[in-house]
């Protein structure tokens, strides 16, 4: 509906009466916002209606917007005319009117109202999605400092043995670092020196025992610029990281031995 129908319709005269359902109230007041000649129109719609609360004639431009009024109210007896000698008879419904102004002004304030309330809860979603985001921002921030001073404390530890794992035949550019405690059976490894693992491939580590050479698997580690924790109870002598298919494998590929270093 465009402005001229929507002028022509006389939904304008029912929302400043107040007698629109408030879902086309508001529906008429983003309408209004945004477009002057409705504006103008509502104002002389306003106007017109307190004139004819007040019982003061109507200029010849006021006559139609008097006629819809009746229409809207009901009262089909009287005819309007330009002259103010039949307004008399529109005293007995004069202060309705009135009060249908104010309706209609209560409408228009109560539609902003909802509008504005809907922005303020809209912005409380917002800062609490953000709130939630943060907090957990925070949580995982202290998890990681948490695990970075477990590490440090770790690697300062006196039974803790650092070992270089050196690249081997074939992959001399690469290198790992383990740091092995004997006496609370943990080893962290740092594999930030592997390439990244081709698809469909894994990265393995080996606990070995040199005499006789026994190696035991102590799981498929990742591509990571972190330190891995893994639990180690095993007697290890020496470590190596193999590159097996994806998953792990039940005993080491000997050709795709990465690194390799013992603990002195």
């Amino acid at each position: 509906m465009d402005t001229q129908e929507l002028i022509n319709s006389g939904d304008l005269e029912l929302y400043v009466c107040g007698v629109l359902d408030l879902e086309r109230s508001i529906e008429i007041t983003q309408l209004i916002k945004d477009n002057i000649p409705l504006q103008l129109e509502v104002q002389q719609i306003e106007e017109t209606y307190i004139k004819l609360a007040k019982g003061l004639a109507p200029t010849t431009n006021e006559v139609a917007l008097f006629d819809k009024l009746q229409a809207i109210i009901g009262d089909d007896k009287n005819e309007v005319t330009t002259t103010g000698s039949s307004w008399s008879n529109y005293l007995g419904w004069a202060a309705a009117v009135a009060l249908l102004i104010g309706s209609g002004y209560l409408y228009m304030n109560n539609a902003n109202l909802q509008e504005t309330n809907t922005t303020l809860e809209n912005q409380v979603v917002t800062i609490e999605q953000e709130k939630d985001f943060l907090s957990t921002e925070m949580e995982q921030t202290k998890e990681v400092n948490n695990d970075y001073q477990e590490a440090l404390a770790f690697i300062k530890d006196k039974n803790t043995r650092r070992v270089d794992l050196a690249g081997q035949k074939g992959f001399e550019d690469t290198y790992a670092t383990a740091f092995h405690n004997a006496v609370e059976n943990v080893t962290y490894i740092d594999v930030a020196g592997l390439p990244t693992a081709p698809q469909g491939k894994s990265y393995q580590l080996w606990s070995l025992t040199l005499n006789p050479l026994t190696p035991t698997s102590l799981g498929v580690v990742e591509n990571s610029n972190d330190l891995i924790r893994v639990e180690n109870a095993n007697a290890t002598e020496a470590f190596g990281i193999t590159l097996e298919d994806y998953g792990g494998a039940a005993g080491p590929n000997l050709e795709q031995l990465y690194t390799l270093g013992v603990i002195n």
